[in-house]
C-alpha cells in the first residue's frame, strides 16, 4: 500500500517534466477564459456617498470604485452621476447623498467582490448592486394598463347597478290580494 502511494506522489510532480501525457484528460479542457466570455452579465450599481465630502475626495472615491469593478474583471459602460439628493431618512446622520450609478458587465463573481469591498468603505452610506437582463428595458415601464385597469373598474361599477335583476312587484302583490 505505502508504495503505490508513493507511486502516485511522484507521478503527480513529473506530468509535464519527463513524463507523456495521456490522450485524454483534464489537459484537454478549454482554457476557462473562454468560458469566462459566456457568461458576462450586465449589472447596474446605484452608490450613495456622503455628501459632506469635497469635489475631489468625492472623485478620489468613484475612482476607487471604479477601480474595484476593474481589479475584479468587470468593463464599466456607462456612469450616471445624480448629484447631490436629499436622503429619504437620514443614514449615519447624514440628510444628504451623493448619488451615482455605474454600468458594468462582468463574470459573476464580480459583484460579490465588489459589494465586499464597498462595506468597508467609509464614505459609501448605501449601495445596491442589480443584474440586468438583456430584454429588460429601463425606459419601457408599464403604465399604460393601470389606467386602462382602472376604467375598466369604473365601467363595471357604473354598469353593475343597472344589470340588477330587478324584484317583480306584481308577483308580490299577487299573493297579498290572494288573503
Amino acid at each position: 500500500m505505502r508504495e503505490t502511494t508513493l507511486v502516485v506522489y511522484q507521478m503527480r510532480f513529473l506530468v509535464g517534466a519527463n513524463c507523456v501525457r495521456p490522450q485524454s484528460s483534464i489537459f484537454d479542457t478549454p482554457p476557462k477564459d473562454r468560458e469566462v466570455q459566456e457568461q458576462m452579465n450586465k449589472y447596474e450599481m446605484g452608490v450613495i456617498v456622503r455628501a459632506d465630502l469635497e469635489d475631489e475626495a468625492f472623485r478620489a472615491e468613484m475612482d476607487r470604485v471604479k477601480g474595484l469593478i476593474d481589479r475584479f474583471g468587470g468593463n464599466i459602460e456607462k456612469i450616471d452621476e445624480w448629484g447631490r439628493r436629499k436622503l429619504a431618512y437620514p443614514i449615519a446622520k447624514q440628510p444628504e447623498g451623493m448619488y451615482t450609478f455605474i454600468t458594468y458587465t462582468s463574470e459573476g463573481p464580480t459583484p460579490r467582490e465588489v459589494e465586499s469591498r464597498l462595506r468597508l468603505m467609509e464614505s459609501v452610506l448605501r449601495f445596491l448592486t442589480i443584474r440586468k437582463d438583456e430584454t429588460e428595458s429601463v425606459t419601457a415601464a408599464p403604465a399604460k394598463p393601470e389606467p386602462v385597469k382602472a376604467a375598466a373598474e369604473a365601467e363595471t361599477e357604473t354598469a353593475s347597478p343597472a344589470e340588477e335583476p330587478v324584484s317583480e312587484p306584481v308577483a308580490e302583490e299577487s299573493t297579498e290580494s290572494g288573503e
